[in-house]
């Protein structure tokens, strides 16, 4: 019997695969992204690190956000400000004050000339009866504020040859006169204290550019400022320590 011859099997038929040419540059994008990102983190990080935060400054912002989105404020001096703005409303004093309220306190700024005549120490009439408004409503909310009263004048010298030598003397004297209406009022000595400080401290230039003197900032700076305070106060602590 002739051996049988084994039958080759056949082999399957397998089709190329065709692979799609590979982009080096593909994906590199994401790849410089992260990195990019990463230094960016790493850089805020850094600075973040080295930077101090201005409390005042971000106290200010969150006030101001908080505004904005209709948020409460917190106003430690908000009933006795909108108090004394209404009573000196009332008084139909036009532009002749501002009046301010913070964090420390509440500050009122009036034109020299509604309490005293030029070169004077003596508190006018009109002066007093605004003074009488004023000093009720403090009174009323609370005896432990303290009262700052300063003295300004302008840069041009005191003349006249009277009593009164020069600016220092005179804003001293008339922030003592406002000082005295108080006490009469019932303040306790304790809680005034008064500051004159002559024209070192203008608001605004007394001169133009020229050198010729500003009429109109001159009379802006001849002012008093009466500032009200709690006892806690720091702006108030400051004043009283120069």
């Amino acid at each position: 019997m002739e051996p049988t011859t084994p039958t080759p099997r056949k082999k399957r038929y397998s089709p190329p695969i065709h692979r799609a040419p590979h982009d080096e540059g593909e994906g590199n994008w994401l790849v410089s992204y992260a990195d990019m990102m990463t230094l960016l983190v790493g850089f805020f990080v850094i600075l973040l690190s080295f930077s101090t935060v201005d409390q005042k400054k971000m106290e200010a912002a969150q006030k101001s956000i908080t505004q904005k989105f209709g948020g409460t404020v917190d106003r430690p001096y908000g009933e006795i400000y909108d108090r004394i703005k209404a009573a000196l409303e009332k008084e139909n004093l036009g532009n002749t004050f501002v009046i301010k309220e913070n964090a420390d306190g509440v500050e009122i700024s009036f034109l020299g000339a509604v309490f005293f005549n030029s070169g004077s120490a003596d508190v006018k009439n009109e002066g007093k009866d605004i003074l009488s408004h004023i000093a009720p409503v403090i009174l009323e909310q609370s005896k432990d504020y303290n009262i700052l009263i300063e003295g300004h004048t302008d840069n041009v010298p005191v003349s006249g040859g009277g009593m009164i030598k020069n600016n220092w003397e005179l804003s001293s004297l008339r922030a003592c006169r406002v000082l005295d209406f108080f006490e009469q009022q019932g303040f306790s000595k304790k809680r005034l204290t008064a500051v004159g400080y002559a024209e070192t401290r203008p608001e605004v230039p007394n001169e133009n550019p020229d050198g010729s003197l500003n009429t109109e900032n001159q009379a802006h700076n001849r002012r008093v400022v009466i500032k009200v305070s709690k006892s806690d106060s720091p702006v108030f602590g400051k004043e009283k320590s120069k």
